[in-house]
């Protein structure tokens, strides 16, 4: 005639599941859109999946412009003595610039993956051209002499 308490309690919650699985299968088909957005987000933020472009905050043209043109100088304007430290340091954050500046401008480059030497040092000239070509510019009208580089 009855059922015991256990028996009772665990037929409930079937008639309870049974009653709710459609109801969240119609919901979450409704959501699937913002579902799928908040699973992607999800992800990105854990790493798994890589950041979509336009959510790279990149600085703004005029500072990377800025930038160029102080460390551009800056290399330049290096007297002779400078420890090798102090030019490798002002090259790579020069190169960094520069892919920054390529970045922005969407100028094909590949500084970043090449060594130091002589590939490295044609592409930088390279990239600094198509950058001016592409708008940017950043250099004076005084050309590079790079002799106080080899001097080392």
């Amino acid at each position: 005639m009855g059922q015991s308490g256990p028996a009772l309690a665990l037929g409930l919650v079937e008639i309870l599941l049974a009653a709710l699985i459609p109801v969240a299968t119609i919901w979450v088909l409704m959501h699937l859109e913002r579902i799928g957005g908040w699973v992607v987000a999800g992800l990105r933020f854990a790493r798994l999946l890589p950041r979509r472009k336009d959510d790279v905050r990149r600085p703004p043209v005029e500072r990377l412009a800025a930038d160029l043109r102080r460390l551009s100088a800056a290399c330049l304007d290096c007297p002779r003595g400078t420890s090798h430290a102090r030019r490798t340091g002002l090259l790579t954050a020069y190169d960094g610039a520069l892919v920054a500046a390529c970045d922005a401008m969407e100028v094909p480059q590949s500084l970043d993956a090449l060594p130091a030497g002589m590939d490295r040092e044609l592409e930088r000239i390279r990239v600094e051209a198509a950058i001016e070509a592409a708008g940017l510019r950043f250099r004076s009208g005084v050309p590079r002499d790079r002799t106080a580089w080899d001097e080392g």
